[in-house]
This record gives structure tokens, sequence and C-alpha cells, in this order.
């Protein structure tokens, strides 16, 4: 029997369906559905094109036999040459209408995709009010809130930023944002505090990088040795006692033969002594590291490097880090006593803030930052309002109030 197709257009895909049933049955096939644009006085709408289920079949003896013969164990095959049969058996107990709609269905992929986008949306709009409810929390005035809220933003430590803005709050003239703005500022300076850029020490210096792995040790070193032979025009030869990470050794021998400066490893402390002694004519000895991350090899090597005279240890840690992490190494290291801070990666901090968890906990203040991998360029020695502004950059003049 040949089949009658019939369209139907409906405001969305559950009318047009329901269209269907109501006009070929439970048994109607889907041929195919697409999306019809709208015009300036006409809405878009879905149009369904369907086929009556039973115009399609075959006679209804077959299932009889097929139902008295028991052929298959019981298993309800399709009998053959019956397409809609076929199409049933291998797609399950899914019902008519659903044995029709194409895979590929176009408007399905639609929904899907609109649904991703508002769960990605409902996520964002989470967080931002999260981080606006945390300032009603705090049960502080809005003017306060949107410091704190702006502390959080450049990745302070939420307990960090929430003790900034209380004692902002009591040491204020007023409780206008700009104010307290000026007084965080000022509250941030005296954690972060600048000191001379290593590399314009006068007289005979010695200084020891170590830190956790993989914050650029090596390549801040070298750039600390570049700035030292071209701006102070200092003799300077590179230390190391890396010999955990492949490959370390030959990086540093590379950078010595570029800049023309000696290259010395030692292995234990009776090499690293030696290793010193063979330099004692250079102005500035930089000592490289592992990172190493169990707290007893941090403090074994800490104390082969001290057995070097007058070395200042400078702490380097990524800027990139977390304030949490940024918050254990500070605690990890403190013990150490480490007489300076660099913060390295600035370029790859959203939050650069984070810094001031380790700053507070360590105590000691910031010799230079890195931004980049080029050497030297990407070294800088940061006034204090500099490193102020990583934490919470002042207000354009138009904002102040």
């Amino acid at each position: 029997m040949s089949a009658t197709v019939h369209t139907f257009r409906a405001a969305d895909s559950t009318s047009a369906l329901a269209a269907v049933k109501a006009a070929l049955g439970p048994d109607a096939i889907l041929i195919s559905t697409r999306s019809v644009q709208g015009g300036l006085f006409r809405r878009a709408e879905i149009e369904v094109t369907a086929a009556s289920g039973s115009a399609m079949e075959e006679p209804a003896a077959p299932r009889a036999q097929r139902s008295s013969s028991g052929e298959g164990q019981g298993e309800d095959r399709p009998p053959a040459g019956s397409e809609r049969g076929a199409r049933a058996y291998s797609q399950g107990a899914r019902s008519p209408l659903e044995r029709g709609r194409p895979d590929d269905d176009q408007l399905a992929s639609e929904v899907k995709l609109l649904r991703r986008s508002v769960e990605e949306t409902r996520r964002a709009l989470a967080t931002v009010t999260s981080e606006a409810r945390g300032g009603r929390d705090l049960q502080i005035p809005p003017a306060a809130a949107e410091v704190h809220a702006g502390l959080i933003g450049r990745g302070v430590e939420p307990v960090l930023a929430e003790e900034l803005v209380r004692q902002a709050m009591q040491l204020s003239a007023s409780l206008l944002p700009s104010s307290l703005t000026s007084t965080v500022r000022d509250l941030v300076g005296e954690r972060l505090v600048p000191c001379r850029a290593p590399w314009l020490h006068g007289g005979r210096h010695v200084i020891a990088l170590i830190g956790p792995t993989g914050v650029g040790k090596t390549t801040t070193l070298a750039k600390i040795a570049a700035r030292a032979l071209l701006e102070a025009k200092k003799r300077v030869a590179l230390l190391t006692i890396d010999t955990y990470r492949i490959g370390a050794c030959d990086q540093l021998a590379r950078y010595g033969e570029i800049m023309g400066v000696p290259v010395l490893v030692a292995r234990d402390r009776t090499e690293l002594l030696r290793a010193y002694e063979r330099v004692k004519d250079a102005d500035l000895v930089l000592v490289d590291t592992a990172g190493r991350s169990l707290a007893e090899d941090v403090v074994r090597q800490a104390d082969l490097v001290r057995a070097l005279p007058r070395v200042q240890l400078h702490l380097v840690v990524s800027a990139a880090t977390g304030a949490l992490e940024l918050a254990a190494i500070g605690e990890r290291y403190r013990a150490l006593q480490p007489d300076r801070l660099l913060f390295s990666k600035l370029d790859e901090a959203a939050g650069p803030g984070a810094v001031l968890s380790v700053a507070v906990r360590i105590g000691r203040p910031v010799s230079c930052v890195t931004d980049g991998q080029r050497v030297p360029e990407d070294l800088h020695a940061l006034t204090g309002s500099e490193l102020t502004d990583l934490v919470l950059p002042e207000q354009p003049a138009s904002k102040r109030g």
C-alpha cells in the first residue's frame, strides 16, 4: 500500500508532534524535521514531515505467524521485508515517534547546545554572586565590600583580604571606596617591601636561589648574571648544586658559555667550598639549587648552601601559583629564614595578588621579579608602589571619591 505523506507546522516541536499523532495516529512515522525561519510578521516554526504507519506496513498475517511460531526463542523479530519492523527491532522499545526521529536531528542538537550554554552561564553567575555575597557575609559596608571584592579578584587569600579591609576601616579617614583603597594600599606596602636589586650590591656578594621546582630558578639566575655583567660591570661566577634534574647543569653551562662566565658543579659540601675558592675573584657568585618538595630535603639543601660565607638565600616563588599554595610554600620555607623574596612568572599570573600570602609568612623584602623568558630583559626591580599594584592597583583619578 502506498504511503500518504503529510507536512505539519507548529510553533515548537512538542506541538508539531502532537499534531502528527492526532492526525496520523500513534504509529505515525517521522520522515524529516526542520526549522523554518520566520519573517517580519511571522514567527519561526518547526516543520515535520510524516507518514501514516499503517499505510507503510505489510499485512498483519506474518505478525500473527511470528507470535505463534516462537522463532528466535521468543524474540520479537521483525518480519522479512518490513522496514518499519526492522527499525523497531534495532532501536529497542522506543516509541513510534522516537523511532522515526533522525539521529542527527538539528533541533535536538540546538537544544543540547542551549542547555550547555545556560548551565555555563548559571555557574559563572553563581561564582560572581558568591563573590559579591562575600562582602555581605562579612557584615561590612558596601564600600568596604567593594574593596574586599577587588582584593579577591586580584587573587588575594580571603583571610588576608578580610584582615586588610577590617584594618583599613579602623584606620581610614572615611569609608569612601577611594579612602579605603588608599589605606589598604598602605597596609599592603608594609608587607611588600622592596630592596636593592641583587645585581647592584657593592663588594663581593654570594646569592643562592632556593624554592620549589618549576618556578624558574635557573633562568632567573641567568637573568641576574646578565644584569650584573651588562649594567653593573661585575665579574660573575655561577655555581650549581642541582644534580637532580636531567640537563640542569647543561642548561646553566650554556648560559655561562654565552655570557663568558665560569660555571662549576658541586655535589656536596666539600666540592661546593672548593668551587667557591676557585671563583674568589668574582664580585657576584650566584648559586643554583634544585627544587625540592619534601621538607627534609629542603632543609638539607639549605644547610649545604649556608656553608658558603655570607650567602644570601633568595626564595623564588611563582606568582602564577594560587594563594593557598603560596601560603603552604611560605610555611614550608619559613623555618629556613630566607633573606629575600623573588617573584617569578608574573606574566602568567591571573591573580598576582596571591604573592601576598608568601610575603606575610616569610616577612622579608622583595629583591626583584620576572615576567617572561627573555634574558635579561624580563627581570625587574620594582618600587614599593609597583609591588603594591600587584595586589591592589591604584584607582584612576576619575574614580576617586
